[in-house]
């Protein structure tokens, strides 16, 4: 399928994009108290009534101010906390640096998740996964705080991700690609992945209903992973529901331009740059256009050289085997 093709079925299928005035993930240094005080009044007071916070005083500063800022601050990350303590422990056990068909990567040991413990209790690595699938089964995503929320579907997307591999090779599978393991008529992306929140959902419904469509943050694309090669990396560490997630986020889209085998590359002697075909699947959710908006994320060198003169733009070709050390 063409480029042009592929970003016009994403379209069709998925719809437009991240939406302009979606939910945002609560970061530390838009709270504090210098970046607040910088803000007009009417701004201010947008604000504070978007967190329950009551109109500023017509007159705020000193204490007043300081007082003020702090209830700003206490609502923006007010909310229930989930427990992912239990996915940080499998990714730092099953993540290592790799090498597959030329690109280096974050790859993820599938194997050390198949075996169980009978019965309840289990302390095996793969009884901790389990449990942790359970706990998504079972969370109460409606009571959490916005940035928990988000760190939440975040790392659920990627647990099942790999739940949806090490199910099948439970099942004595060989696994080379995750689009190898739907049902009948229906992709792996639309079969049902497991629970989350007392709902069994699909990858496609998280990924796009829950994620794309609700939040207005295109580093999201950084951070959800379907198992494969081309994929951005597996983060080593489960995403935070406190104040770092949005540092968490940004890192993981730094990082992910820094590699020019998937992420990005640029060619100077032909004016090119190459860039992962997720930015044209999904390119209208990198607004104004996706180099534009990736330039805040590039090193130094890398800025100067796309903007100092006008680039060509290509798209790498996208590997779907999967991220696993033993994998050809």
């Amino acid at each position: 399928m063409g480029n042009r093709l592929e970003r016009a079925y994403v379209e069709w299928t998925y719809g437009k994009g991240c939406p302009p005035y979606g939910m945002k993930v609560r970061r530390n240094e838009d709270f504090t108290d210098e970046k607040l005080a910088s803000l007009s009044r009417r701004e201010l007071t947008s604000l504070s009534q978007s967190l329950g916070v009551g109109a500023p005083a017509s007159k705020l500063e000193g204490d007043d101010a300081k007082a003020y800022f702090q209830q700003i601050r206490e609502n923006a990350f007010k909310g229930d906390s989930f427990d992912h303590s239990l996915w940080d422990e499998v990714l730092k056990s099953c993540i290592g640096r790799g090498e597959i068909q030329g690109i280096e990567l974050n790859t993820f040991d599938y194997k050390k998740l198949v075996e169980v413990t009978e019965g309840k209790g289990g302390g095996k690595l793969g009884d901790k996964f389990n449990k942790y699938l359970d706990n998504l089964a079972h969370a109460d995503i409606k009571t959490l705080s916005v940035n928990h929320q988000m760190a939440l579907l975040m790392n659920a997307y990627n647990a099942l991700c790999v739940s949806i591999i090490v199910r099948a090779m439970r099942e004595g599978k060989e696994v080379k690609s995750i689009q190898d393991l739907g049902s009948g008529d229906k992709k792996v992306w639309d079969i049902t992945a497991g629970t989350l929140g007392g709902k069994e959902i699909t990858l496609t419904e998280l990924e796009h209903r829950d994620l794309r469509q609700q939040w207005a943050e295109p580093c999201l694309h950084a951070c959800i992973v379907c198992a494969s090669l081309s994929c951005p990396d597996l983060r080593g560490e489960a995403y935070k529901g406190d104040a770092t997630l949005g540092s968490q986020m940004d890192d993981q889209m730094r990082k992910w331009l820094l590699n020019p085998k998937k992420g990005m590359e640029i060619k100077k002697s032909s004016r090119t740059v190459r860039l992962s075909s997720i930015f044209n699947w999904f390119s209208r959710d990198f607004k104004p256009r996706p180099l534009p908006f990736l330039q805040k994320y590039m090193t130094e060198e890398m800025g100067k050289a796309v903007s100092s003169t006008k680039m060509k733009i290509e798209f790498m070709e996208y590997k779907w085997v999967i991220n696993a050390p033993d994998t050809d």
